[in-house]
């Protein structure tokens, strides 16, 4: 079964080897100025609790010049999505689609030892190309994880445990779908879209209450920000509690210029302040858990409804 998946996946699995080796080439390459500038600036001088003078200056040069890499990296959240796209997609529906199903599943094999064979090595293969390509990123990002945490979507999609577990949920449901639809096409274009639609559900309904948030209270004038939280809310509000509206607050920075008070000064003496809620960088291995775990759950549950499907006749 081993050789016959190698034959059946040969070209997914060295396309597969080809871009981790891509990716390996890429990092390697363009960490080498981002970690020159790194150490050239001391920006390891400039992590709180430090106020060493010109760090503003500093860190913001450095992201200015950086910034545009990283935000290319996160085209990289694509990647556990190809798994689904072409290797699960296409594992039952060509299949399906060619006819060869009847000729694979009249052998001395049954048809669930048949799919649980091929696709726990497909499995296998994919966890371990997710995990090298986390652990990959993880590297390369380690001078922007330094300076601005690891929690906020930007980075926690990609790296971590979580890859792993979003690249064995997509394989198993491009694998449902390609049973169901018996089209490797109509099943990738389904298989994408219940996943981004899965992943998009748990960023924004189930990510940010895996733990009770945090909440700080600070004056108007401070943006109540430290380096690595993930901020969920940040409100304004007055001295009875009750939140400001934007409008309110642009009619109280207008009246301070025009009395020629400092609108931070303002703000301060007339009671305001901002209540933040958000998750400590602190909780960034513990939510990975949560969120590999639960999309491994995910994965083991559609590979049952597949295993359940797959023994009824597909024709």
């Amino acid at each position: 079964m081993a050789w016959v998946t190698w034959r059946q996946h040969r070209p997914q699995l060295l396309a597969a080897a080809a871009l981790l080796a891509a990716l390996a080439a890429a990092a390697v390459g363009t960490d080498i100025p981002i970690r020159a500038a790194y150490h050239r600036d001391a920006l390891s001088g400039c992590l709180p609790p430090s106020a060493r003078s010109g760090c503003d200056l500093i860190v913001r040069h450095f992201q200015g010049e950086f910034d545009s890499w990283a935000a290319a990296l996160r085209g990289l959240t694509v990647l556990p999505a190809l798994a689904g796209l072409f290797i699960g997609a296409p594992l039952l529906a060509r299949e399906l689609e060619h006819g060869t199903h009847r000729f694979a599943w009249t052998q001395s094999i049954t048809r669930r030892h048949w799919l649980l064979a091929k696709t726990s090595l497909l499995a296998a293969a994919t966890l371990a190309a997710a995990a090298v390509a986390s652990a990959l990123v993880m590297w390369w990002r380690t001078p922007f994880d330094t300076l601005e945490g690891r929690m906020a979507p930007s980075a926690f999609d990609l790296e971590g445990v979580v890859v792993p577990g979003y690249a064995l949920y997509a394989l198993a449901l491009g694998t449902l779908a390609g049973l169901l639809l018996r089209r490797t096409v109509a099943a990738m274009t389904v298989t994408l879209i219940v996943f981004a639609a899965s992943r998009l559900a748990v960023l924004e309904f189930l990510r940010p209450r895996f733990l009770s948030p945090l909440t700080r209270t600070v004056v108007a004038s401070d943006g109540g920000r430290q380096a690595g939280d993930w901020v969920l809310n940040d409100t304004l509000v007055d001295a009875g509690g009750r939140q400001i509206s934007t409008a309110r607050e642009d009619l109280a920075i207008l009246h301070a210029q025009h009395a020629g008070i400092d609108p931070h000064t303002y703000l301060v003496s007339v009671g305001w302040k901002r209540v933040i809620s958000y998750q400590p960088a602190s909780r960034f291995w513990t939510f990975q858990l949560f969120e590999a775990g639960l999309f491994v759950c995910l994965a083991a549950a559609v590979v049952f409804v597949t295993l359940a499907l797959v023994r009824g006749n597909p024709g």
